[in-house]
């Protein structure tokens, strides 16, 4: 899913920018004749930042916080206009208010929410603004909003329980390699300083070490550069969307690394399912966005057909059978809730266990790589070691053949 950028109007208005998200530049036409604008010019895909160039400041807009505050208010029924106004009002941070105050702007000019949440680019999550479309179209946007701010706060706890839990393996595997690093552009160059002193040809294991400490010391740039060529001679030779999907296939066969990837994608992707079918959002559209909260393009393909089966007479649960990346107890759960009545619920309860059990595995992860780590510091101070004291041994047999001489 992108931004693209296009100069258009609406009947009787001036020409104006606008960004419309969409998968590819002829979706994004469809959109933009759907809502009977004609595009006039097209100015390229949007920035990362949203405001029509890169930059490497990050943004002071906080939207979970936005999020949190906007949703008490709409459910007490204050109306959104003057929601976004109290929002306004109490924000001490500039770039947060100004960000408050165009979205209040915007819907003084007659604009959608959905359509000013599309138009900051990244500022919000990719299925931010097709929840509040959904909303504006039920007449349940306090209801989304309030659920959008559970679903930010869910993911939010995630990802900060993925980098607290990272933290102490990023330390040692840092450690490890400064401790390399050191061994091999320090400690090995001035050892071999004393056969070179001494006149005398150095071991094979004491050249090999010298060997790479020379090229850590002094072609350590190589690597990078190589890394940057093959990377872009391969987006050329396959093109860019070819090569993402090979990398993503790549890293879905790594044996433990696949389930989190797979896990993480289907929290997301349950979870959107959830809100959209409690808020009675019509099935087939329901799974159409969800499909779009996919980044994975491996997975995504996975999902592609699962309009055209609901379309078929198929039910949900019967359309996600046989699915390889669907967890194996979500059907059997769906299935009871589809003949409850209580799918957005059943499908609540299926993320919230996911999202548990995706911790866990997290844990499980980096919990094995921390010993990975500590093992692989260990046999380079064990090869450095053992070639030194090879070294030290000859250095002894010269010492001792020149003194019986």
């Amino acid at each position: 899913m992108g931004l693209y950028k296009y100069l258009a109007a609406s009947k009787g208005e001036a020409p104006h920018e606008i960004l419309v998200e969409a998968d590819n530049s002829s979706e994004a036409l469809g959109k933009l004749r759907s809502r009977r604008i004609v595009p006039i010019k097209f100015c390229g895909e949007a920035s990362m930042n949203g405001n029509g160039g890169f930059s490497w400041r990050r943004s002071k807009v906080n939207t979970y916080e936005f999020t949190r505050q906007l949703a008490p208010l709409l459910e007490s029924f204050i109306p959104l206009e003057k929601a976004l106004g109290i929002i306004a009002e109490s924000a001490t941070v500039p770039e947060q208010k100004a960000f408050v105050t165009s979205l209040r702007q915007g819907l003084h000019e007659g604009k959608k929410f959905s359509e000013l949440v599309r138009s900051h680019g990244s500022l919000f999550p990719g299925y931010y603004a097709n929840l509040i479309e959904s909303g504006e179209e039920t007449g349940c946007l306090p209801e989304v909003v309030n659920q959008l701010y559970k679903f930010m706060g869910e993911t939010k706890e995630l990802k900060d329980f993925i980098v607290s839990s990272s933290i102490y393996p990023a330390a040692i595997l840092a450690v490890t390699i400064t401790v390399t690093i050191l061994l091999f552009t320090i400690f090995v160059p001035r050892f071999a300083k004393i056969f070179i002193d001494m006149n005398r040809p150095m071991p094979g294991s004491m050249e090999f070490l010298l060997g790479v400490s020379a090229f850590a010391f002094w072609a350590w740039w190589l690597i990078p550069l190589a890394l940057i060529l093959i990377w872009l001679g391969l987006k050329r030779a396959l093109g860019e969307e070819a090569l993402r999907f090979q990398i993503h296939q790549l890293l879905l066969r790594v044996p433990l690394l696949c389930r989190i990837i797979i896990d993480l994608e289907m929290c997301k992707y349950i979870r959107t399912l959830a809100i959209l079918i409690a808020n009675h959002v019509e099935i087939i559209r329901t799974v159409k966005i969800s499909g779009r909260i996919i980044r994975n393009p491996v997975i995504r393909t996975g999902f592609e057909d699962i309009g055209r089966k609901l379309k078929g007479g198929e039910k949900l649960s019967a359309a996600l059978s046989g699915n390889r990346f669907v967890p194996a107890e979500m059907v059997p759960m769906l299935r009871v809730g589809e003949e409850s009545g209580t799918v957005g619920e059943m499908l609540g309860r299926i993320a919230s266990h996911l999202e548990n059990d995706t911790r866990l595995k997290i844990k499980h992860l980096l919990s094995l790589f921390e010993p990975a780590v500590i093992v692989f510091l260990a046999l380079m101070v064990l090869v450095v070691v053992v070639s030194i004291f090879v070294a030290m041994m000859e250095i002894n047999s010269i010492n001792q053949g020149g003194s019986q001489l």
